[in-house]
């Protein structure tokens, strides 16, 4: 018998945390027997418009979330429900309970998703779903979270049945991508709103890197952030355009501020820089510890010091740069390869159906 599984994300493959954490798995678990329907709650446009100016509609969120419902009372056939962070935003975890009452859930976080509750600044908020993700990781049946951050959450709300899967890239996409031409060129790729929230971390020792060397900048996804005199490339992200983005960049940069949210964030452009060949410099927050080696797969960042040392060491150290990048693909197609985590996903299904 094949087994069914209803995959209730947040967005389509234009959202990083949908298309990462679950649509890029579908056809390596179809290949391995399984059937796997995807219902998106909020919808291109809704996202397209987020990142353009901030804007949510009410419109588009009322219609979304008589979708999801419409899906999960009147049409869900499937044995497995596998689930994004929740069923809808402010449901109270009583009501979510009912509707998965019927399936096994797998519950996927890869971000901290829970401080949004518990920072609001609504009293009225906070009292009503601070402890609403630790009771929907109580309720299911297996909990997947992408790193060590997380997994020490879900300890701490009781959690069992619990499972850490990295995010994952498929390696063989990067495998052929290797700089073009010769002049050094620093990358980052990123969304608007990581890019307010990171960018400017480094905008100091990046302007005075390229004034001196004459290097390049390129970034992907970054929007109309004001780069203070730093003069770059920007382009908008497309899932097409990456291994163009990629094929130019010397060197990839995942500057973080140390907080509780970036704790626990999954490092994914990081895996990403590793899967193309790129050694990384990152600021020494969460996984990125972990992810980055100094002096083997790139530099941990401090200071602002720091991020103009390592640029410029790797400027003036075309063998080191390659030796990094060279281990950095290693590592990524032995961890954090795609058919790795599709392999880990497969064992958490067919243990929910064996139960």
């Amino acid at each position: 018998m094949t087994a069914s599984i209803l995959a209730l994300t947040r967005y389509d493959r234009m959202g990083a945390s949908s298309r990462v954490r679950f649509l890029q798995y579908v056809p390596h678990l179809e290949r391995m027997g399984m059937q796997v329907a995807v219902q998106p709650l909020l919808s291109r446009e809704y996202l397209t418009r987020l990142y353009a100016d901030g804007a949510r509609s009410p419109a588009m969120v009322a219609a979304a979330f008589i979708n999801r419902l419409w899906e999960l009372l009147g049409h869900n056939s499937a044995d497995i429900i596998w689930l994004q962070r929740e069923v809808l935003p402010f449901l109270p975890v009583g009501l979510e309970k009912v509707l998965l009452a019927r399936k096994p859930v797998v519950i996927d976080f890869d971000d901290a998703h829970h401080l949004y509750y518990k920072n609001s600044r609504s009293r009225i908020i906070r009292a009503l779903y601070q402890d609403k993700t630790e009771s929907l990781m109580r309720h299911a049946q297996a909990v997947v979270v992408g790193n060590k951050t997380l997994a020490s959450f879900a300890e701490s709300a009781g959690v069992n049945n619990l499972y850490e899967v990295p995010s994952a890239v498929d390696v063989s996409r990067y495998k052929v991508i290797r700089s073009k031409g010769t002049r050094f060129t620093v990358g980052w790729i990123g969304t608007p709103v990581t890019a307010q929230q990171s960018l400017p971390m480094v905008l100091g020792p990046l302007k005075k890197f390229l004034s001196e060397t004459g290097s390049r900048c390129v970034l992907m996804g970054a929007g109309d952030i004001d780069l203070q005199g730093v003069e770059a490339k920007r382009s908008s992200w497309d899932e097409l355009g990456e291994a163009e983005f990629f094929s130019e960049i010397t060197v990839g940069l995942c500057p973080l501020e140390d907080t509780e949210w970036n704790r626990s964030k999954s490092g994914y452009k990081i895996i990403q820089y590793m899967a193309a060949g790129k050694p990384s410099l990152v600021s020494p927050v969460g996984i990125a510890r972990d992810l980055v080696t100094s002096g083997q797969t790139g530099f941990q960042c401090r200071t602002e010091q720091d991020w103009y040392d390592r640029l410029m060491q790797l400027y003036g150290g075309h063998t080191l740069t390659q030796k990094l990048g060279v281990r950095a693909q290693e590592e990524a197609l032995e961890k954090y390869d795609t058919t790795v985590a599709a392999a880990k996903l497969h064992q958490i299904f067919q243990g929910c159906l064996e139960d």
